[in-house]
């Protein structure tokens, strides 16, 4: 396992490499710092990085001791102890501040098949509380079991003559998917047995469609159509909902995937331009420039 650079998309193995951590095909990681004489800067290369990353895997990580602080899509997160943070294939992240005494687990993988059940039910609920929150608490005897989960997968990685250890994770993998479930369905059940009021409803519904279509949609009118709105009383709603407009929304999910695009410096600007979906390189230049206070070319190269 090599650690690529920082300024790298996060792939699976720029997980830390230690004695902590186990290994299987390079495409299932389970790592930690739960030792006495662990530190978080063992996970320096994972979690300390100035700029969004995309992060190019799922993963579970969840917390032991102390905090740490991290946007995921715009929406920040404090993880404390007997928090899991759920982080999905695709979205972008930012380490904000981690505590020198952070102990945290992860649990990762880059194929969807060790989870099972992805066209379930169950799914669905994990589907709507992610769309809520990443963030899940839990109870001490709650973290307790998925310790124990996790510490029966290590030991299955690391036991050198078991011919079945995809079977195996995959099977570890449903219990968890399914203990994910039973923990969730509580916050959902809370959730929507509350009131709400037509504006949250339709920002709540907007920022779906926002999530789903920024990379080629920017025009409101695009959002007004799918919800069956006018673009007047849609953005009269979300500016009454969020205070912003959607125009800034739709910028800030823009802006922050351009940044991922180019800080990963595998793609010309131009490329990144494209697959933003605008017309040409000079409009996206002056777009980026007004958001950022640079041009794209200039904030690629910053260190």
């Amino acid at each position: 396992m090599k650690h690529a650079g920082k300024s790298s998309p996060l792939n699976l193995m720029m997980l830390p490499l230690d004695e902590r951590t186990c290994i299987f095909n390079n495409e299932f990681v389970l790592a930690d710092n739960f030792q006495a004489s662990g530190n978080i800067s063992d996970f320096k290369d994972f979690v300390a990085s100035p700029y969004p990353f995309k992060i190019q895997f799922t993963m579970a990580l969840f917390c032991l001791e102390g905090f740490m602080r991290v946007r995921l899509n715009l929406t920040e997160y404090r993880t404390r102890k007997n928090n899991v943070l759920i982080v999905e294939a695709g979205a972008i992240g930012e380490c904000l501040e981690v505590s020198p005494d952070c102990r945290i687990g992860i649990i990762a993988f880059s194929n969807n098949y060790f989870v099972s059940d992805i066209n379930t039910p169950r799914a669905t609920l994990i589907r709507q509380y992610l769309s809520v929150s990443s963030l899940l608490p839990l109870t001490d005897s709650e973290m307790n079991e998925l310790l124990n989960i996790y510490h029966l997968m290590r030991q299955k990685i690391l036991q050198p003559d078991y011919r079945y250890k995809r079977d195996a994770l995959m099977g570890y993998m449903h219990v968890l998917f399914c203990d994910c479930c039973q923990y969730m369905a509580p916050y959902l059940e809370n959730r929507q047995s509350l009131p709400s009021s037509r504006k949250d409803r339709i920002f709540n519904r907007f920022m779906q469609l926002l999530k789903e279509h920024y990379l080629s949609e920017r025009n409101i009118g695009f959002y007004a159509d799918k919800m069956c709105l006018t673009s007047k009383y849609l953005s009269q709603m979300v500016l009454a909902a969020s205070g912003r407009h959607v125009k800034d929304w739709v910028q800030d999910y823009v802006i922050l995937e351009a940044k991922a695009l180019l800080r990963c410096r595998q793609y010309t600007v131009l490329q990144v331009s494209d697959m933003l979906n605008f017309p040409n390189q000079s409009f996206f230049g002056v777009y980026f420039k007004k958001a950022v206070g640079c041009s794209p070319s200039t904030y690629q190269k910053m260190e």
